[in-house]
């Protein structure tokens, strides 16, 4: 694209936009992915022509297309917020919101890795990821709410491009396996189309000039139905990843950290440190951590991840995050109200991969629990910015839920 006028950047400074040069360099650099993706179909239908089971590809086949298809996923919803913020703010094209460019940015940078592994995994038949990188989760939504209008647009035609992906290679996949792969197909093609039905759904839900609370509506749908097919394409890919490895170990709580109701307990012992005193004063965050731990269904699960975050202090693979000024984000906004770390290399917790130069916190959540919502217990990754304090209150809903 051309270089932004002067008066391009005016308006653009202005609104406190921010400079998309490098989005676009990431957007060029990711067009070479589609062939890719392309040559992997091509050696999915070979081995189909072949007679090989689906369910019977070498685990680097499997891993090339599970990698091709997440580059050309999050690759499709860059682009597309880019594209969607060009049609509708044509006066600062060039220029991009911040919430935009953070969004975007977090899809491009993980492509280049997920390209890496795909061409490794082409040219290396000994290549393997750490166990529990795949199926991979999307990276964090930007935490911005409402969600800009042309989010929204991008998110629904990326949404339809990885659907009319999805259904190909499910068709592929189902006619290709044999009668005694019959069962685990059923699995597979289940839980696929689940993802599609969440697709058309979100869709269909779409009118143009939505109300806000129907646009806030449609945007949970949407997300949820990415994420999704994000993970149907992985599954389509490397339909063994149906079956988590057998000599994958469960986390274990470290020895000597005592559970609720033990003598020594902390109920703050997740939360970060430089934040604990002044979180004791404060009454509603006093009460809502002890609402964490009584409705925590496996705290000792909880326990185990955080183990995880302190191995991984200790060792230097990981450190607490700062800001260019030198000082700490401070606590995560939700309980247990956990440090914002950084993994100093590539770490893989509980099943979350986490990229080196990640950001990245915990978060265990009693939020609509008692109204019948699952507990949370994740992994976050983002970029992290100042959000108010949020106190997960287990007899009220999630927000957009």
């Amino acid at each position: 694209m051309n270089s932004p006028g002067v008066w391009t950047r005016v308006r653009a400074f202005a609104r406190g936009e921010r400079d998309a040069e490098r989005l676009y360099a990431y957007r060029r650099a990711g067009a070479g992915l589609h062939p890719m993706l392309d040559a992997a179909e091509r050696r999915r239908l070979d081995l189909a022509l072949s007679g090989t089971s689906p369910f019977a590809m070498t685990s680097t086949t499997g891993l090339e297309l599970a990698c091709a298809w997440n580059a050309f996923a999050l690759q499709t919803l860059a682009d597309q917020l880019l594209q969607a913020d060009e049609t509708a703010d044509p006066g600062t094209v060039g220029f991009v919101p911040p919430v935009t460019f953070d969004q975007a940015e977090a899809y491009y940078r993980d492509v280049q890795r997920w390209l890496a592994h795909a061409t490794r995994a082409a040219h290396d038949p000994h290549f393997t990821l750490p166990p529990g990188t795949l199926p991979a989760k999307l990276p964090a939504w930007s935490p911005v709410e409402p969600c800009p209008r042309p989010h929204l647009d991008a998110m629904l035609a990326a949404l339809n491009a990885m659907r009319l992906h999805v259904e190909a290679a499910l068709h592929h996949v189902e006619q290709a396996t044999p009668e005694a792969d019959a069962r685990r197909l059923a699995r597979l093609s289940g839980e696929v189309q689940e993802a599609l039905v969440k697709a058309r759904y979100a869709a269909d839900m779409f009118v143009p000039g939505a109300s806000d609370t129907l646009h806030e509506q449609i945007e949970t749908h949407a997300k949820q139905a990415i994420e999704a097919l994000y993970r149907a394409g992985q599954l389509l890919g490397d339909p063994q990843l149906l079956d988590p490895p057998r000599s994958a170990a469960k986390a274990q709580r470290p020895p000597g950290v005592p559970l609720p109701g033990q003598l020594g307990f902390d109920p703050w012992v997740m939360t970060d440190p430089a934040s604990v005193d002044s979180l004791k004063r404060n009454a509603d965050a006093v009460r809502v951590i002890n609402e964490m731990w009584a409705l925590d269904p496996d705290p000792a699960a909880s326990l185990a991840l955080w183990s995880e975050i302190q191995a991984a202090l200790r060792s230097g693979g990981a450190a607490v995050a700062r800001q260019q000024n030198g000082t700490t984000f401070g606590f995560y906004f939700c309980t247990p109200y956990s440090a914002i770390y950084k993994a100093k290399r590539p770490l893989v917790i509980g099943d979350t991969p986490v990229p080196k130069g990640q950001r990245f916190t915990l978060e265990c959540a009693a939020e609509g629990v008692r109204i019948g919502y699952p507990f949370k217990r994740e992994v976050v990754l983002g970029q992290f910015k100042p959000a108010t304090i949020d106190y997960c209150d287990p007899d009220q809903p999630p927000p957009h839920e």
